[in-house]
């Protein structure tokens, strides 16, 4: 009867060593091709659970910081409600565990002395707890609460549970390892992302800033090269024309006109009526001017009331129809605000190269012209050679 009592023993412990070796398997398995960390946890405590045959089992992990641990996993009685809470490192049981890196369960408190004892035995309980240790730290550890049956845990299950938390610990450091490359990766993927949000901001801001500068430039060039009451081409530009007008004429073995033109009277406007009916009034003249130039003519402010045409490939006859045409378009009189003003213009017109082969020479000459013009009362005059003597 001792016989069959003893060999009953053995074949229970061969079942229950076959068993576990069953889970043991089954757990290496299902987490071996797990790379979730949150699933690796879930499994662990899954198969801890029905290894133990406790009523609950969490699974408390600690920080990068090593301040606080989580429980990051559990099942059974109540785990939903602890699952997720964090508590410092040096409270409970697995701040026990850490500071003395060896498992807790209840052949502990036979080593503790009476008061400490007693303290552990009220907070304690009936718990397991052993440590997850990786090949580089402390990971955290397996608890198991209250055996079913209302059993302790036993030398059996704190050998089972060592020898399991052993197998799972490197698989666990793994995937916290995979966890990290993940999430190195997408902070990684979300720099790349805000860099080329920044880079292609910076380069809509640089082209952005580079149009406005360029507008900035135009209107600069516009400002320097123009007048700024009449927006005709001011005395540099002018001459700028005049002089590749010149260089043209000469390549081309051509002529080019340049006329000067004066308004008549022009100081009895201002005096009488003021400066800001004179400045309406040259305007007004300005828009006249434009009215009769080809697109290749330019048409200038000098200064004050003087004006002056650029020509290009035009003679004496050609300009003098131009000056006819500017004196008929100046015959209808100017309404300004409240005032109807009639004013004339006298022109003078030198052409190249009879009559001068640079800027200068033709300025001065179509000048000249004006002047005998003014005081011929003919409207406008084409220079001729001797006119400086009449004009003394």
């Amino acid at each position: 009867m001792k016989k069959e009592s003893q060999l009953f023993l053995l074949e229970s412990q061969l079942r229950d060593r076959e068993f576990e070796i069953a889970m043991l398997r089954e757990t290496a398995e299902a987490i071996s091709g797990e790379l979730s960390l949150d699933n690796v946890f879930q499994v662990v405590a899954d198969h801890a659970r029905k290894l133990l045959l406790a009523e609950t089992v969490l699974i408390p992990v600690l920080d990068e910081k090593l301040g606080q641990y989580t429980y990051r996993a559990g099942c059974g009685k109540n785990a939903d409600e602890i699952v997720g809470q964090s508590l410092p490192l040096d409270t409970g049981v697995c701040g026990w565990v850490w500071r003395h890196k060896r498992p807790w369960w209840h052949g502990v408190l036979k080593e503790l002395d009476e008061e400490e004892r007693n303290r552990w035995e009220k907070e304690a309980g009936t718990i397991i707890l052993v440590p997850l240790i990786g090949k580089r730290h402390f990971l955290g550890g397996i608890a198991g609460i209250n055996k079913i049956g209302s059993k302790d845990f036993t030398q059996r299950d704190l050998d089972l549970l060592t020898l399991f938390a052993h197998q799972v610990s490197y698989t666990i450091e793994n995937a916290e390892l995979f966890d990290q490359l993940n999430k190195s990766k997408q902070q990684s993927e979300e720099y790349q992302r805000e860099l080329q949000a920044l880079n292609t901001e910076l380069e809509r801001r640089v082209a952005q800033r580079t149009i406005a500068l360029a507008d900035a430039v135009k209107e600069l060039e516009h400002l320097a090269l123009h007048d700024m009451l009449t927006d005709l081409p001011n005395r540099s530009l002018v001459e700028d024309r005049l002089q590749q007008g010149i260089h043209i004429a000469k390549r081309e073995k051509k002529v080019i006109s340049l006329m000067m033109i004066d308004l008549n009277r022009f100081k009895e406007v201002n005096d009488k009526h003021g400066h800001d009916v004179g400045d309406s009034l040259l305007k007004q003249v300005a828009m006249r001017l434009r009215r009769i130039l080809r697109q290749s003519d330019t048409a200038g402010r000098l200064g004050g009331d003087e004006f002056s045409f650029v020509l290009p490939s035009t003679d004496a006859a050609g300009a003098m129809k131009v000056a006819e045409k500017l004196l008929k378009v100046m015959e209808p009189p100017f309404k300004v605000g409240d005032n109807t003003l009639s004013i004339a213009c006298s022109i003078g017109i030198a052409v190249y190269p009879q009559h001068g082969e640079d800027v200068a020479s033709l300025s001065r000459n179509a000048d000249v012209a004006m002047y005998v013009a003014k005081r011929g009362g003919r409207g406008y005059a084409v220079y001729r050679p001797g006119d400086e003597k009449n004009m003394m």
